[in-house]
């Protein structure tokens, strides 16, 4: 009996150690996708309220507990950091134009109906691009009431002393990617971004936390039209035969491409277990390498053709995946 348990033990410890856990690069497709047509992107800022309309701003400010003007600063860094994120990765040209900003009458958070295609047209024409992405609307609010505000103020006048509170703000933007050859509004999209900070009641949003919201709304928004590259723990089998060790030892020296040539050779190997961990390895690859449709579809035969236990669970990992 001892010898039947030590060698089911021997076996199974043999089992465990054709694989072992590789932290891999993946590169995961992005949310959206831009079209191949898209080779320069001109990055406005139409968040400008009619210079008729100062006023107006200086009082919404006061009334919403926002910085005057901090809507506008805000705006700036947010197209900016835009542009930073943007040109990080090999993705479409993105830049600031000199002439970039658009003014708009309405003081309010209401998106602005889409740009006339003629002026849009213009604007591509003179700076050399394909598409517009416009910030369409950059919107402070806070709940530091008026009523607040002006109590402070008395209270101050007398002498007493206010002790800074934690007020809560909200940033409200919106986007629109206008593709000038197919003349359509590629993409739109907004939200409103809750935020708080610490100040005197007397006080309003600093414009440093406007920049500095403005700043994360940019490079948020970038990140839609970026792939997704994160480090993951993945299984990899190691053994087999005298071919899957140098596929392995190809792989952990970073040539993906070679390793790959090598599994998908041993695929169709008459030896099940070999094309089996082949496979699975197939998989493996095709994920590092972004192509998540693909590696399903390794994993799903590694698992169906050939039993590999470990491919059903990895099909669920890649189901679950970014898309």
């Amino acid at each position: 009996m001892n010898r039947i348990f030590i060698s089911i033990s021997i076996l199974l410890l043999l089992g465990s150690c054709a694989t072992t856990i590789r932290s891999v690069k993946v590169t995961y497709p992005p949310h959206l996708s831009l079209p191949e047509n898209i080779k320069n992107i001109a990055v406005l800022n139409r968040t400008k309220v009619d210079s008729t309309k100062k006023d107006n701003n200086i009082i919404e400010s006061v009334l919403t507990g926002e910085a005057i003007f901090g809507d506008l600063i805000g705006a700036e860094e947010c197209v900016n950091s835009f542009v930073i994120e943007m040109n990080r990765y090999n993705s479409p040209h993105t830049f600031v134009p000199v002439d970039h900003l658009l003014s708009r009458k309405q003081v309010n958070i209401k998106t602005p109906d889409p740009l006339p295609w003629q002026v849009l047209k213009t604007i591509c024409r003179k700076n050399g691009c394909d598409a517009l992405m416009v910030l369409e609307t950059f919107d402070t609010n806070s709940d530091n009431l008026i009523s607040t505000v002006f109590s402070g103020l008395n209270i101050l006048k007398s002498g007493g002393y206010i002790a800074p509170k934690q007020i809560n703000y909200s940033v409200t933007y919106s986007w629109r990617l206008y593709d000038t050859l197919s003349q359509s509004v590629f993409d739109q999209f907004g939200d409103q971004l809750q935020q708080s900070v610490t100040v005197s009641p007397v006080e309003a949003v600093p414009t440093s936390a406007i920049l500095n919201t403005g700043n994360y709304i940019g490079d948020n928004s970038a990140r839609r039209y970026l792939p997704v590259v994160m480090w993951q723990d993945r299984y990899i089998f190691k053994r087999g035969n005298d071919q899957l060790k140098v596929a392995w030892r190809t792989a952990i020296t970073n040539d993906w491409t070679g390793a790959m040539e090598k599994w998908n050779a041993l695929s169709k190997s008459v030896n099940s277990k070999v094309a089996g961990r082949a496979c699975f390895n197939m998989a493996l690859g095709c994920e590092v390498k972004g192509e998540i449709d693909i590696a399903k579809s390794w994993a799903q035969k590694a698992f169906t053709d050939y039993k590999v236990r470990k491919a059903r669970n990895y099909l669920s990992v890649l189901n679950y995946l970014p898309k």
